[in-house]
């Protein structure tokens, strides 16, 4: 399976269909099947297209978020499933923001060829800003399948937190789809210690996508990441494909065989306690 990781940079959004247009043309280049856009995609996309109305700071978007923003949902998830369908690709649109039972949470989810949600997931670790603008948290990590591969969804803050990663690998995912937002500046190695580190400690593969952009006062910018264990990447890096900030997107080929053989050399989660996490959600 090829698989990519999507920043937003270098898609057009002068207009809606400007950015749909724009985004096809790079999810064809990508030649993946399984895509993923970065955390806030669906704020950017709205504030640039004139969808939604300009904050005044980022702090007031996580604050505001009900001034138009249902029907731009709507029409976000609606326009990426199509291009998931059109594509026949696996998409994950990036995250979005959805009220429920009176709560506001961060959520994803991902498409499937069909253009079908085949997953919800909510952010699980909220920053002390999120929690400050009134965000809540989900309670459940999800799981589904693109191609054969047994797949989960970290959202955010929750790359920061490693008994997520360890709870979907105790539970057999193959692979974890990351969407990122870190502010622009020397971030490499706080990247490095989300989901590069989750994938050496568990052995799945990881495609992360990073926002590249600015919201209200703003910047984002950190790389777009194929990740895999170090022992099957080149270099024993821990990349597959690994690109600079402000690249558009990363992508690569997974070596499915190779993981599972590695996986059987060293069983690194058999060496582990598993009941020591039973408490934390392991099925």
């Amino acid at each position: 399976m090829r698989v990519a990781a999507l920043t937003l940079a270098g898609i057009k959004m002068n207009s809606l269909e400007d950015y749909r247009n724009s985004l096809l043309t790079m999810l064809k280049q990508t030649g993946a099947s399984l895509v993923v856009l970065p955390a806030y995609s669906s704020l950017l996309v709205g504030f640039s297209t004139a969808q939604l109305k300009p904050p005044a700071d980022f702090f007031t978007i996580l604050k505001d978020l009900t001034s138009g923003y249902g029907k731009w949902l709507e029409l976000f998830l609606d326009l990426h499933a199509s291009a998931a369908r059109e594509l026949e690709i696996y998409l994950v649109p990036g995250t979005y923001f959805f009220r429920e039972s009176g709560c506001i949470f961060h959520s994803a989810c991902c498409f499937d060829p069909e253009g079908r949600v085949i997953v919800s997931q909510k952010q699980t670790h909220l920053t002390r800003e999120e929690r400050e603008a009134g965000l809540c948290r989900g309670e459940a990590l999800n799981f589904f399948t693109v191609g054969e591969l047994k797949a989960g969804l970290i959202i955010g803050n929750d790359a920061r937190h490693p008994e997520t990663g360890r709870i979907l690998a105790l539970n057999g995912a193959d692979i974890i789809l990351h969407c990122g937002a870190l502010e622009a500046g020397f971030n490499c190695w706080p990247q490095a210690a989300g989901i590069w580190a989750q994938v050496q400690q568990n052995q799945f593969w990881a495609v992360e996508a990073q926002l590249s952009g600015k919201l209200a006062d703003r910047s984002f910018g950190a790389a777009p990441i194929v990740h895999g264990p170090c022992e099957i990447t080149p270099g024993l890096s821990g990349y597959l494909a690994r690109g600079y900030p402000g690249d558009s997107y990363a992508a690569a080929w997974l070596d499915e065989p190779a993981r599972q053989e590695l996986k059987q050399k060293y069983p690194l989660l058999e060496l582990l306690n598993p009941e020591a996490y039973s408490e934390l959600g392991r099925n």
